[in-house]
């Protein structure tokens, strides 16, 4: 069978909505192993906005009626993400301890009993909003100040992370309730919280002279679409600025994955996707649509050892997975500014394959997921169109304005668990009619995938340094084939994938 490029028609610009992360935790990027993440990540150009916390819990503190700031940590984070090149995506949590309405309300969402460094999140609320809203407008202007309106306009400022969970926002909505009672009790407090975040930046961005040019939003839900649809209509009702509208899509969670109950499919994603931003859409027609966390699973605290499906983090599955997602999304025409991976877990790791999610793995060996998004980003900026495609491939064709063209294709069954035979493709450009260098890079059980040669070569996880530089060896991107097309009437050859693999291919 041969797949067909559409070179010549009409073609649709597409912008690179998917090279971005939310990077946890936040206070790992003053440290050493953060920061030899986020330097590989910047190298590689693998993202271009990088979520992060503002840790405001670690910022302002109370002692005799009188409230003090400390930005020294902040500084320190911004300042090195500035540096690095990144625009962020920050989020103004969480409540200082001294302003929560129940101080003792703690929750650490992690595997361990703290969250990183031994620190927990205040699950309350403010009992007091004017000094909520106070704190939001010191914080904004301290970063303009500090980075400037060009930088800081560049940035997405966002109201708090998950307020529809309890581990985050307002346990005390769960007490005697039902589910859904929770849900718009707590949704009614975040509004009050939401409020007093955008009327601070508003007042500093009149302090600047720059009323309008910041960029803000919320809700940056777990998924309850009972407290978005309160939230956005809130906003239109009561004329609440908002210039994004943000929400978490995971494909599954760990139990689920376990049972079998809901297997891994991007199709979960895409469902979440459509679900959430038709509310949005119905109160806010313009707004700019974020998805500030993604996963095909939740939990990246989980690993193994909740569920043994979950090694697929480490694996080619992953990959194709996200090439997938995308190409779905993409395909959908799906309205998204930014889709941002999470990487949260990452810090809990005890050995280098246990399923955390995280780029890397504990001795910084790349993950097959981590060379597909330095991948995706030489996809093109004009999308193609192509002809009818074998059982279970997918693919994403571009071209950028010097004439590179660049093809990703996925091959895999809907749920990943099927055994699909080794398949060929013929790829024709008949509109081409020079020869063309074409180089091809695979991520599939052979190539770009150390978690399989660990498993070849009978490693155990006490790793000797030897072993770890074979590991990261056989992980340095690299094409698998280089080769020239021949003097035909049209560009012509032939592309073969494994199960679940994931292929790029640059024509030019």
């Amino acid at each position: 069978m041969s797949t067909i490029i559409n070179t010549k028609e009409p073609a649709k610009k597409l912008e690179n909505f998917w090279n971005s992360i939310h990077f946890h935790p936040t206070d790992a990027i003053e440290d050493d192993w953060g920061r030899r993440i986020l330097d590989d990540v910047a190298n590689d150009k693998v993202a271009d906005t990088v979520r992060m916390y503002a840790m405001l819990e670690d910022i302002v503190t109370e002692k005799d009626g009188k409230i003090f700031y400390d930005f020294t940590e902040n500084d320190v984070r911004l300042d090195y993400m500035v540096q690095k090149g990144f625009d962020v995506l920050l989020s103004y949590s969480f409540i200082p301890p001294f302003l929560a309405n129940n101080d003792f309300l703690r929750s650490s969402v992690s595997k361990n009993k703290t969250r990183y460094k031994g620190k927990m999140i205040v699950s309350s609320y403010p009992k007091d909003y004017a000094v909520w809203q106070e704190i939001c407008r010191v914080y904004t202007e301290h970063i303009l100040e500090r980075y400037g309106a060009d930088t800081v306009s560049r940035w997405y400022l966002q109201c708090y992370n998950e307020p529809d969970h309890s581990a985050f926002f307002m346990k005390e909505a769960d007490e005697g309730r039902s589910v859904l009672d929770a849900a718009l009790v707590r949704s009614n407090e975040y509004i009050k919280l939401y409020d007093g975040f955008s009327k601070a930046i508003e007042l500093a961005e009149e302090k600047f002279g720059i009323s309008g040019k910041l960029c803000i939003g919320g809700p940056a839900i777990a998924g309850n679409a009972l407290f978005l649809e309160n939230f956005v209509k809130s906003c239109v009702e009561k004329n609440t600025r908002i210039d994004f509208a943000c929400f978490h899509s995971y494909g599954t969670h760990p139990p689920l994955i376990l049972t079998g109950e809901l297997p891994l499919d991007v199709e979960n994603n895409c469902k979440k996707y459509d679900d959430l931003s038709a509310i949005v859409r119905k109160y806010l027609p313009n707004v700019k649509i974020i998805i500030d966390e993604w996963g095909a699973c939740s939990a990246g605290f989980a690993n193994i050892e909740e569920a043994p499906q979950l090694i697929f983090r480490e694996t080619e599955t992953f990959a194709c997975y996200f090439g997938k997602l995308v190409t779905r999304l993409v395909e959908k025409d799906a309205d998204i500014k930014k889709l941002l991976i999470c990487l949260s877990g990452q810090h809990e790791m005890t050995e280098d394959f246990s399923g955390f999610r995280g780029f890397f793995t504990l001795n910084h060996i790349r993950k097959p997921i981590y060379n597909a998004y330095a991948l995706m980003r030489k996809l093109g900026d004009t999308l193609l169109s192509h002809s009818a495609l074998p059982e279970n491939m997918t693919l994403l064709a571009t071209k950028n304005d010097d004439g590179k063209y660049t093809l990703l294709f996925t091959y895999s069954s809907d749920n990943f668990d099927k055994k699909l035979p080794d398949i060929s493709e013929i790829v024709m450009l008949p509109d081409e009619h020079q020869k063309k260098k074409v180089t091809i890079y695979k991520i599939d059980e052979n190539h770009l995938n150390p978690y399989r040669v660990y498993l070849e070569k009978g490693f155990d996880k006490d790793l000797s340094e030897e072993q770890i530089q074979i590991l990261k060896d056989s992980a340095r991107l690299c094409p698998c084939e280089i080769f020239e097309t021949g003097g035909k009437r049209r560009v012509e050859f032939e592309i073969t994938m494994k199960n679940n693999s994931f292929l790029l291919c640059e024509i030019e």
